[in-house]
């Protein structure tokens, strides 16, 4: 075909101008710049402003989330748009399998860790809502399967699963007496489950973030939180706690309903224990407490009889053993949350340490950690006498065991007393010269009285931690026994015995922690 016969290709219609745009009529343009025919009917000023037209962008093609999409899949909806893609799967190098069988696994280790006692997980029903999903977690609700999550994390810190601890000499369940009870370092465990461990912790936590749970107040997302703090405390040293804070504003907007139902007084004993560990978490790490007096009063109920009335009643109480000890546990620990407050507010807190250490404040405080004091002495030598010998076997004990109370209540004595002598004691020795001249002997003294008490708490801790199952409070009181291990190499005298107690407690730790990669045990074992 000759180029004559072939077709014109017909010019691209211009732009209409930006009047008739406007209007959204049909525009007849004009060439070379002439005003199109309505704009010359209305006398107005035509005008065309030219649009960059780019090339259409090609729609991406979104795969189908498949069956080990952690959130999306399952019973519900993930509160994210319908579009987005899961954040959490399951073909991480280190991560466990989540199937049936090992969910069961990680659950029934669970039981062998005091977060199973916190009461949101019976309010909750987590643990009924698993097995009645044969435990397949992508037959759960979203919040629940998170939940599910979180749960699996915390106790992959005690799995004895070959997934999370390889191929290698392992016990055989946590109530292995063999294992348990042998004298073998477990050191290498908490380094052979470190890798598994932290795939979990950021699987829970970008479900977590994916599902939205600190912006939505259930009971459900509330035991989230708490376990992503436990989590979080584990090895992760920052000046917040996030997930701490979502999950007493849940906590607070959920309490007065609790309140409004059936609340018994063994629900208020429970939250004053936790809400005790919560405190001291930040007394320790001179943190801001997140705790109001209104928040003990509304969870743990009134408040109990001052110090030293406590201390008149238990001093002439003619109960023996423990039926003298259980009274007096929720007056005990309500008393640990006001303490670590008031460190908090008048001597280690942010705004406390802008000013010189206030005479004042140290007596106050030194005055009621005495008593407090005075008080965990009887009660543990109360448990003491109705113990008997000191246990030698010391093996992992499931929560509702018959005995178990009697060694939560141990737990509650001795880490409320021990999480306040010790951050008291180095507020005094970081800033006991920061006062004027003429006080700063007697801030000397001051000193010197808080150590007493220090190597004395030493003595009580290391007893009691005898009577402690391994695993237990794993792995908050981590926080609680290293600076006391710290506090025996810096300190003389102290007792031997007491000393090798607590390296040895810190070397069981290493079971379910990795502290051989960490830099400071290392100079204590």
């Amino acid at each position: 075909m000759s180029t004559e016969e072939q077709p014109t290709k017909k010019s691209k219609k211009p732009p209409a101008c930006d009047r008739c745009k406007a209007r959204r009529v049909l525009c007849h343009p004009q060439p070379n710049g002439e005003p199109c025919p309505r704009c010359v009917e209305k006398n107005a000023t035509c005008t065309t402003t030219p649009v960059v037209r780019a090339r259409p962008r090609r729609r991406a093609t979104h795969a189908r989330p498949s069956s080990t999409s952690f959130v999306e899949s399952g019973q519900g909806k993930s509160s994210l748009s319908p579009d987005s893609t899961a954040l959490v799967t399951d073909n991480s190098m280190n991560c466990p399998s989540l199937n049936p069988e090992f969910v069961a696994h990680c659950f029934d280790c669970f039981d062998f860790m005091p977060q199973v006692g916190h009461p949101l997980v019976r309010r909750t029903k987590i643990k009924d809502a698993i097995q009645g999903a044969s435990f397949d977690l992508y037959s759960l609700h979203p919040q629940s399967r998170v939940l599910a999550l979180c749960i699996i994390a915390v106790a992959s810190l005690a799995s004895f699963h070959e997934s999370v601890l390889g191929s290698g000499p392992r016990p055989k369940s946590l109530a292995d007496p063999e294992f348990f009870s042998s004298h073998r370092d477990v050191r290498m465990f908490g380094l052979r489950r470190a890798a598994v461990y932290r795939t979990l912790r950021t699987k829970a936590i970008e479900a977590a973030w994916q599902i939205r749970v600190m912006l939505e107040t259930t009971e459900e997302n509330a035991l989230t939180c708490y376990l992503l703090d436990v989590l979080d405390q584990s090895d992760s040293y920052g000046m917040t706690r996030p997930f701490a804070g979502a999950y007493f504003m849940h906590v607070r907007a959920l309490a007065p309903g609790w309140r409004t139902g059936k609340y018994t007084e063994c629900d208020e004993a429970r939250w004053a224990g936790f809400l005790m560990s919560e405190s001291l978490v930040s007394t320790a790490r001179r943190m801001p407490m997140l705790i109001t007096h209104h928040d003990q009063l509304l969870l743990s109920g009134s408040e109990p009889a001052p110090l030293d009335s406590l201390l008149h009643s238990l001093e002439s109480s003619k109960r023996s053993g423990l039926q003298a000890v259980w009274p007096t546990m929720k007056p005990y620990t309500f008393h640990c949350v006001s303490l670590a407050r008031q460190l908090s507010e008048t001597i280690n807190g942010e705004h406390a340490r802008l000013k010189p250490l206030s005479e004042t404040a140290v007596i106050t405080f030194l005055s009621s950690l005495t008593l407090l004091h005075s008080i965990a002495s009887l009660l543990l030598a109360r448990i003491d006498a109705s113990f008997g010998p000191v246990p030698h076997n010391r093996i992992p004990m499931r929560y509702p065991d018959n005995n178990i109370t009697t060694n939560h209540a141990c737990e509650f004595i001795v880490t409320g007393l021990a999480s306040l002598v010790l951050p008291f004691h180095r507020e005094l020795e970081l800033r006991g010269d920061e006062a004027e001249p003429r006080t700063r002997e007697r801030m000397r003294l001051f000193r010197m009285q808080a150590r007493e008490i220090a190597v004395s708490c030493l003595h009580e801790f290391a007893s009691a931690l005898k009577y402690l199952p391994p695993l237990h409070y794993t792995p908050l009181i981590w926080r609680t026994i290293y600076p006391w291990a710290e506090f025996c190499v810096q300190s003389t005298p102290v007792d031997t015995a007491d000393v090798e107690t607590i390296v040895d407690e810190l070397k069981k730790m290493g079971y379910s922690l990795d502290v051989i990669s960490a830099p400071q045990p290392t100079e204590l074992f």
